[in-house]
């Protein structure tokens, strides 16, 4: 390796750091470029850099594609790994170049995760010789996996020439019909399952799959297990609370995923429309707030404090910022103990970002855990960062929420009991509420 090489495995270099660190001229610089095609020049002027390729199984770039509303593709730029490991540049379609010390943030969604991307990380895998547990994976993993055969994960985009011709050469989704799912989701529960009992995954990852429903589009559907035990009926009562709270939100004019409840004999489906979808085959890039607060905070802290943080940043409105705390107060206030930052997120339209419909909004605190154990009661409070103006309506919808599970005849009576206690609990908060500035 030269010494040229050498001093790029650290970092990318402009001219005058290298000429500086090698003693030597411009012209004699340029010369030593060139004979080097593992060096590339990224940026122009005194953005100039030069980096040094780190090919990835002998691949040194992979293009970039977004596809649009109408499901037509766009050639977006190329991303190409360099030194040091683990760091990636991408030229974007006007040519700007950008040095990301990872995966870039406006990727990183795509990268598998949870039951689905466990399921389709494995496949992978086994294709292409990497790590059987995703978490192992490194973003160069992801890479490689996603530019074979990550043609449908979230948002807008497309990596590599080998997904891109999948894509392009996919048969159109086949549309369940809705008297056809009594019979069909039952089928793709237990395909998706494989052998598995819902929980029973790493994690105790809720089990879902992906399809397309003629009412409501591509979709994610979750859904309870098929044995009429208490792990299966708390799951069932779930599904069913996720369903109230995002028709609720609806209702309230907080924008939420349309959701609907399909009963099979003792198993419960939910089916959630995918708003990063439209019709067949149009899409609508997307980014949580893991991603965006990666890059543009570089810490994280909860919804709130992250949403206004974006705010003064200018990289949302102050309209998002507040939706989205008043969001997550009435998620504290409904026992929702998931609400980290990969269930929040924006569309990613430029560079303009607007929150998504609210998703994956339900009582978490009431999932069975890996072992199978489930609590009877949950505790609610409020937080002082909040002010009374979020907390008093979160209060109210929080309240009509039990109130509502608390009458359903369709949820145990365990379950029934527990929103009961909770709805007691709010109303006993409302002298603190009262006294918040």
């Amino acid at each position: 390796m030269s010494e040229l090489s050498s001093l790029l495995l650290g970092e990318p270099l402009s001219a005058v750091e290298l000429m500086a660190r090698l003693n030597v001229s411009q012209a004699t610089l340029s010369r030593l470029v060139a004979r080097q095609k593992e060096i590339i020049k990224v940026g122009r002027a005194r953005a100039t850099r030069y980096a040094l390729l780190r090919p990835v199984r002998h691949i040194d770039e992979w293009p970039l594609w977004r596809i649009d509303e109408t499901g037509r593709a766009h050639a977006a730029g190329t991303l190409r790994p360099v030194w040091p490991q683990g760091s990636y540049v991408v030229q974007d379609a006007a040519g700007q170049w950008q040095f990301y010390a990872g995966l870039p943030w406006f990727l990183n969604d795509m990268r598998p995760q949870g039951f689905l991307g466990r399921a389709w990380g494995q496949e992978s895998a086994t294709a292409l010789g990497l790590p059987p547990d995703i978490r192992l994976w490194s973003d160069d993993h992801s890479l490689l996996a996603l530019g074979e055969t990550g043609i449908d994960m979230p948002g807008d985009w497309l990596i590599g020439q080998a997904a891109y011709q999948r894509w392009l050469t996919a048969r159109e989704p086949h549309v369940i019909a809705q008297h056809e799912k009594a019979q069909r989701y039952p089928q793709l529960a237990e395909r998706a399952l494989g052998g598995e009992e819902p929980g029973s995954s790493a994690g105790g990852e809720q089990p879902k799959f992906l399809c397309y429903s003629e009412e409501a589009g591509h979709c994610l559907v979750k859904f309870s297990g098929q044995r009429d035990n208490d792990n299966s009926q708390r799951w069932r009562d779930l599904l069913r609370a996720e369903h109230v709270a995002l028709t609720l939100l609806a209702q309230h004019n907080l924008p939420a995923a349309r959701s609907e409840l399909i009963e099979v004999n003792s198993q419960l489906f939910l089916e959630v429309a995918r708003f990063d979808r439209i019709k067949q085959r149009g899409r609508r890039g997307m980014a949580s707030l893991e991603a965006v607060g990666a890059e543009f905070l570089g810490s994280l802290a909860n919804w709130p404090v992250a949403l206004r943080q974006l705010a003064q940043a200018k990289k949302i409105g102050a309209q998002d910022a507040n939706r989205g705390a008043l969001q997550w107060a009435f998620g504290r206030l409904i026992a929702n103990s998931d609400m980290h930052a990969g269930n929040l997120s924006f569309f990613v339209e430029g560079d303009r970002l607007t929150l998504t419909p609210a998703y994956d909004m339900l009582p978490m605190a009431l999932a069975p855990d890996r072992l199978g154990q489930m609590r009877s009661s949950v505790t609610l409070q409020v937080d002082a960062a909040l002010p009374r103006a979020v907390w008093q309506p979160a209060s109210a919808m929080a309240k009509a929420y039990w109130q509502q599970l608390m009458d359903d005849a369709s949820l145990s009576e365990g379950f029934r009991v527990i929103a009961q206690r909770a709805l007691q609990q709010l109303q006993a908060l409302d002298a603190t509420i009262a006294q918040m500035a």
